[in-house]
């Protein structure tokens, strides 16, 4: 269990989020919609250089492959074991 503290907690500030003089409806626009003149021109993400993942992650292949013939034959040793202890 950790260590109380001394030290006085710093209580957060709870603030209510401003709201519009007027309601969203009444205003015209959707309170969701984003006017197209807030969104920056230049939002797109730099494009990036395609990577094979075959090539890259090719050992994983292998891991899984030897991983899953390990599964199948502890498998088969419980169903083996299962008929031979009844």
């Amino acid at each position: 269990m950790a260590k109380k503290s001394r030290r006085a907690r710093r209580q957060r500030a709870t603030r209510l989020p401003s709201t519009p003089s007027t309601p969203p409806a009444a205003q015209g626009s959707k309170p969701w919609a984003v006017p197209a003149n807030d969104v920056p021109a230049a939002v797109a993400s730099p494009s990036r250089p395609k990577v094979d993942f075959g090539t890259e992650y090719h050992y994983v292949i292998s891991d899984l492959r030897s991983m899953a013939i390990i599964a199948l034959a502890m498998l088969g040793v419980l169903i083996a074991l299962s008929f031979v202890i009844n």
